[in-house]
């Protein structure tokens, strides 16, 4: 006769074993946010290194993200759960994803544009705004970090709180700047604008990246565990 709690057991071992192999991707993420802060703090000086760093991150990120899929269709995991882990995995690898085209869009403009005074002191005043945000979004990695190595349900609901809550800070933060360049609009050129708009919204997407992260994870959890 079939144990059935038996094999639901094997079942949740694996499947806590893929996540907590997944938590990798947000101390990825982190390194790489604070490469982002040093290319933000020191552009342009060594802003071409930086940009090699997060880029060797991002492709270690897409090997594994080929592998940790692999493992997920081969049969090793649940049917029942295989979508919400493929996303799963997906909104990981996409954290390494937006910190590559954050790296590259600051590489492109500090390498390439010659800005004038009042430029210069606009995209000084967004990148420590920038700077703010991904130090917020280091700490909500850290807590994507902890979701996704723990077994209580009631802790993974005060990290997820704890993520909304910083979001919802960056939120405001990407507001105020793209507020700051509306008004600023006449004094810089239109590639400027855009850079500084577009870091913005990318910026702000890597919170939302952690808040549907921890949602996936704790539909997962609550799936092996009911």
């Amino acid at each position: 006769m079939v144990n059935y709690n038996f094999l639901k057991r094997i079942l949740v071992v694996g499947e806590k074993n893929l996540l907590s192999r997944l938590s990798e991707y947000p101390l990825m993420g982190i390194e790489n946010s604070s490469s982002l802060i040093s290319m933000l703090k020191n552009a342009p000086a060594d802003i071409e290194t930086y940009n090699e760093k997060v880029r060797t991150m991002e492709k270690q990120g897409d090997e594994m993200n080929i592998n940790f899929r692999h493992e997920v269709t081969s049969g090793a995991i649940s049917s029942s759960l295989m979508d919400n882990l493929l996303d799963l995995i997906e909104k990981c690898d996409d954290i390494l994803d937006k910190t590559y085209f954050i790296s590259r869009e600051l590489n492109r403009f500090n390498i390439n544009y010659s800005m004038s005074p009042d430029e210069k002191e606009i995209r000084d005043h967004s990148y420590t705004n920038f700077i703010q945000i991904l130090e917020s979004n280091k700490k909500a990695l850290d807590y994507v970090h902890s979701i996704l190595n723990e077994n209580d349900l009631g802790k993974m609901r005060s990290d997820r709180k704890n993520i909304e809550a910083i979001e919802e800070q960056v939120d405001e933060i990407k507001d105020n700047i793209i507020d700051y360049t509306y008004k600023n609009s006449g004094k810089m050129s239109y590639l400027v604008f855009e850079h500084l708009n577009t870091l913005a919204h990318k910026l702000d997407d890597l919170l939302d990246d952690c808040e549907d992260i921890s949602d996936l994870v704790f539909t997962i959890m609550l799936a092996v565990t009911s």
